[in-house]
């Protein structure tokens, strides 16, 4: 009984590694590739779960336009300059928006695009406005806790 449960942990111990060596940067098609190229450097760093999360990603990258796979790549960019606190941030952060209702979210995405679309000195003033909006906020929270 005990031999047989020392087999079955190291057959189980050999797929595992056999799985995750599949995902080798060198094993990948030169479409992955290509379509990964910006996580080359980590790739080997990446746990299993993320490093397929991108593989399937990669299924879908051929019919995306040359505009959204640009877009893609300089997310993928933007993600490998991130360090480790900040990614566990910014994915809390999305799951943060994930749970807003989806017509907050809305509002929020069309109060987002506005803001891209004002020129970067106004995107200035909006961000110290904000900033002292909240200093303000957070001030007069603190008044009130006290009261």
């Amino acid at each position: 009984m005990a031999a047989g449960r020392i087999v079955l942990f190291a057959l189980l111990s050999a797929f595992t590694s056999l799985a995750l060596a599949g995902n080798e940067w060198r094993e990948l098609s030169r479409e992955q590739q290509r379509a990964l190229s910006p996580l080359a450097g980590q790739w080997q760093s990446l746990d299993a779960g993320s490093r397929d999360r991108w593989l399937r990603m990669t299924d879908r990258f051929d019919q995306l336009t040359p505009e959204e796979q640009s877009r893609v790549q300089g997310r993928m960019r933007n993600w490998s300059s991130l360090s480790p606190n900040e990614r566990a941030k910014a994915v809390d952060q999305y799951r943060a928006l994930r749970r807003i209702p989806p017509e907050q979210r809305e509002a929020l995405q069309q109060r987002w695009q506005e803001y891209q679309e004002l020129s970067p000195e106004a995107r200035d003033r909006a961000l110290k406005d904000s900033r002292k909006t909240s200093r303000k906020d957070r001030k007069s929270k603190k008044d009130k806790d006290r009261n």
